[in-house]
């Protein structure tokens, strides 16, 4: 009996509702290996994540046990080639990964597609640029649409959140404890009626003394300190890529 190993990967609740959820695709791999006579020996899954190798676990997996089987008349069977990979460099690469361990790649709605027929590779690799083509709109449209966001000052637009605010359904929201800690800041670096302003290792040394809960970690650090003394977000400026924003809401030195 030909036995065969499954793939299903799915980014995001929009693919879910397309009809190519994790479910339908493990449903129709294990019909297709019922009503060809295959033994399934396993479903590899990757849920919620994104196209790049790092961040799919089961996808190293199955290239490890592909490895540790290379000897065996092994397939290994998807939904559609979209499912390996909507970037068509990551696409042809993995096809060829597979292949040099012995792994022949069989797609359930495009039949044959995978085999070195010259045609079937030239139709492979335009549907391949295609996807990578609709992947690269959906990010410009993101992109564009966080932009206006922010031109229009209209809240949270991506990115990290500085400290002393947090995001509640789209909008900022100041923490005051936190507001606090970073007023204080500015007070020590700016230049007091008599001494000098305070170093920002002796601002993170006073903080960490005083027991304040730090942005990230354990302690506080003179870098930290830094960041937030050198970040234009707390005098009004809220910005994503090379737009910049005054917004007064935001402001709080």
């Amino acid at each position: 009996m030909r036995k065969i190993i499954g793939y299903i990967r799915v980014s995001t609740e929009l693919q879910e509702r397309k009809g190519y959820g994790l479910k339908v695709q493990e449903d129709r791999i294990k019909s297709f290996a019922k009503a060809n006579g295959f033994e399934l020996l396993k479903i590899f899954r990757d849920e919620g994540v994104s196209g790049a190798l790092k961040d799919r676990p089961a996808l190293i997996s199955l290239l490890d046990f592909a490895e540790e089987h290379k000897n065996e008349d092994l397939s290994l069977v998807i939904l559609r080639l979209d499912r390996l990979a909507r970037d068509l460099l990551l696409q042809e690469n993995l096809i060829s990964d597979f292949k040099k361990k012995g792994l022949k790649v069989v797609s359930i709605e495009e039949p044959d597609l995978c085999d070195n027929n010259p045609t079937r590779k030239l139709f492979r690799q335009m549907k391949g640029m295609l996807a990578e083509y609709e992947k690269s709109m959906i990010t410009l449209r993101m992109s564009a649409g966080r932009l206006k966001k922010v031109e229009l000052g209209k809240g949270y637009a991506g990115g990290n959140v500085a400290y002393g605010f947090r995001v509640e359904n789209g909008k900022y929201t100041k923490v005051p404890s936190e507001i606090e800690v970073v007023r204080q800041i500015f007070k020590h670096r700016r230049k007091p009626k008599y001494g000098k302003p305070l170093s920002y290792q002796k601002i993170a040394d006073q903080l960490n003394n005083e027991g304040v809960d730090p942005p990230n970690g354990k302690r506080w650090y003179a870098m930290t300190v830094r960041l937030i003394y050198k970040n234009r977000f707390y005098r009004g400026w809220q910005g994503y890529s090379s737009i910049k924003y005054y917004n007064s809401v935001l402001r709080i030195i």
